[in-house]
């Protein structure tokens, strides 16, 4: 008598993180990448742009040089959990290698971290009263940190 088979697994293979960490910094080198900075203080915003897929995303390193709670706006940050992405490791790169970059002059000014968190404590208070799925939230009231607050 046959023994009924088990349903194909749906577990994922183990992910060999150090070796998809290395691939970002791979990709990071061989792809055209601008990098554009948009800020130093009080921490580094730097816009990382594709030219040839016409993307461009913001990566935010709060507590530069240390790269543990650097940030990126690109899908691959968000869905794959690694802590960094081709971005994060082109503008870390870049960071290095340009110490003493300024960024460009701009009229907006500069950006005040107090203001920055009450942007976003006011983006959270004013959404908890809507409809908007809790993800949702999050992310458009993190936004603030990559937008210059005054």
């Amino acid at each position: 008598m046959d023994r009924p088979r088990a349903p194909p697994s749906r577990t994922p293979e183990p992910r060999d993180l150090a070796e998809e960490r290395s691939e970002r910094r791979s990709r990071a080198l061989e792809e055209p990448l601008d990098i554009r900075l948009l800020q130093r203080d009080p921490y580094p915003l730097v816009e990382v742009r594709n030219p040839l897929h016409r993307t461009a995303y913001l990566v935010m390193q709060p507590t530069y040089p240390d790269r543990s709670t650097a940030l990126c706006t690109c899908a691959d940050f968000a869905r794959r959990g690694l802590g960094t992405c081709k971005h994060i490791e082109a503008a870390d790169r870049w960071l290095t290698q340009h110490p003493d970059t300024p960024p460009p002059a701009s009229s907006k000014g500069s950006v005040r971290p107090a203001a920055v968190w009450k942007e976003i404590d006011r983006r959270l208070e004013r959404e908890k009263k809507g409809s908007m799925p809790a993800s949702l939230r999050w992310r458009e009231a993190g936004a603030a940190l990559f937008e210059t607050v005054t």
